[in-house]
């Protein structure tokens, strides 16, 4: 719910990997807490921050710390009967992390909206991340055909960012970097790696 043009104020769901903007993730929630979050978001059709959680618990009431960017989403599937609890949710917004708290067991955060600074983005740029995401994806999941990847810059950056073979940490990383840009280049810079490698891999 918005606490102002600036702020909003949403529950938190800490989680082992990374949501991006524009894309789906499925989640099964085994404890209760989580559980009543999500029947209450899907209830109300209101948001749920998804953020990576640390290593290190650090909250009461069983909640693991949050980092401080995440993902706003909405739940698309919710199985009311379904046991442990699998839902389908998609990425709306990032968030910056301002502050959180417990409400009646419920992680509560007050989030400032981050979208992707505004700057230019060459063309070359994005026809090379382009190419070579195409490139990494079919190899990676041995596709012979290539996936349609988006045509807007930012949406190709958080496509690419959620389907290349990279460690949660490095994915955590690209969804802070705060522009397209600056993303894309990470990213090139990542699948030109994976492509030496596998390249290496093939000639060997």
């Amino acid at each position: 719910m918005p606490t102002n043009r600036d702020t909003l104020s949403l529950p938190i769901l800490p989680w082992s990997g990374v949501l991006f903007p524009g894309m789906r993730l499925e989640l099964t929630i085994d404890g209760s807490l989580g559980q009543a979050m999500i029947a209450e978001a899907s209830l109300r059709d209101t948001g749920v921050v998804i953020c990576l959680a640390r290593s290190a618990p650090g909250i009461s009431a069983g909640w693991p710390e949050p980092v401080s960017i995440g993902t706003v989403a909405r739940v698309l599937d919710y199985p009311h009967t379904a046991v442990p609890l699998t839902v389908e949710v998609v990425g709306i917004s990032r968030v910056s992390l301002l502050s959180f708290r417990l409400a009646h067991d419920t992680l509560v955060g007050q989030f400032r909206f981050m979208p992707d600074s505004e700057d230019t983005i060459p063309n070359p740029l994005v026809d090379e991340a382009q190419a070579l995401g195409s490139e990494v994806w079919s190899i990676a999941r041995s596709e012979t055909s290539h996936p349609l990847l988006p045509q807007t810059p930012e949406a190709l950056s958080y496509w690419i960012a959620a389907r290349i073979p990279i460690p949660t940490a490095t994915r955590q990383e690209l969804l802070e970097i705060r522009s397209t840009r600056g993303r894309l280049a990470k990213e090139i810079t990542l699948l030109r790696t994976m492509m030496d490698g596998l390249r290496a891999e093939h000639s060997s």
